[in-house]
């Protein structure tokens, strides 16, 4: 067996903790192509290989972005290479002209429950890291009405996410930490212009 990474340890750590092996129900990964998610993809395959648990991978098209076609096909293609299921998921629609990223936030969520649950998942693992948590924090300061992501959590979309759950093993994880990792793996991830503001 390969030798893990601390990186990789840590994050097992909290996949051992909280979800059970060699179940047949699949666990579902959100994966947006960001190096966050794209990491935390990759540590899930290889956990679910070990463990023997089913995995499929949702990625979210909001439409706000002219890329987000293209973000896409590379998450189907890093799908593909991992052998995975992949259901791409977009959010249609007319768009609010206040409150954005409220909204696109809220259907993320509606729509990766959708899934998970159309799948036979309950539980999505996302890739919120520790500097997730303080850039909410931050917000939240500035009256912002931004939620607090915890590592375990209901889904906050209702009713579609009755019954589905959201893991976050990365949070006690910086991003340059998951940056790291992946540039030593030699893998190339998407830079969303709007995750700069």
């Amino acid at each position: 067996m390969r030798r893990l990474t601390p990186l990789e340890a840590q994050v097992r750590r909290v996949l051992d903790a909280r979800l059970l092996r060699g179940r047949n129900r699949p666990l579902a990964v959100a994966l947006s192509g960001g190096g966050d998610s794209l990491a935390l993809t990759l540590i899930a395959d290889d956990w679910a290989r070990e463990a023997g648990r089913p995995l499929i991978i949702l990625t979210v098209d909001h439409g706000l972005q002219a890329q987000s076609r293209a973000w896409t096909r590379a998450c189907a293609r890093t799908a593909e290479r991992l052998g995975r299921p992949f259901r791409a998921l977009a959010w249609s629609g007319e768009k609010p002209s206040r409150g954005l990223p409220a909204a696109a936030r809220a259907a993320r969520h509606r729509l990766l429950a959708e899934a998970a649950r159309a799948a036979g998942a309950r539980v999505i693992l996302m890739g919120h890291t520790a500097d997730d948590a303080a850039e909410a924090q931050a917000m939240r300061a500035a009256g912002a009405p931004t939620p607090d992501p915890r590592e375990w959590a209901p889904s906050p979309a209702w009713p579609e996410g009755r019954g589905v759950f959201l893991l976050r093993p990365l949070m006690s994880v910086r991003r340059a930490a998951l940056r790291e990792w992946l540039t030593a793996r030699g893998e190339a991830w998407i830079d969303d212009p709007a995750n700069l503001d």
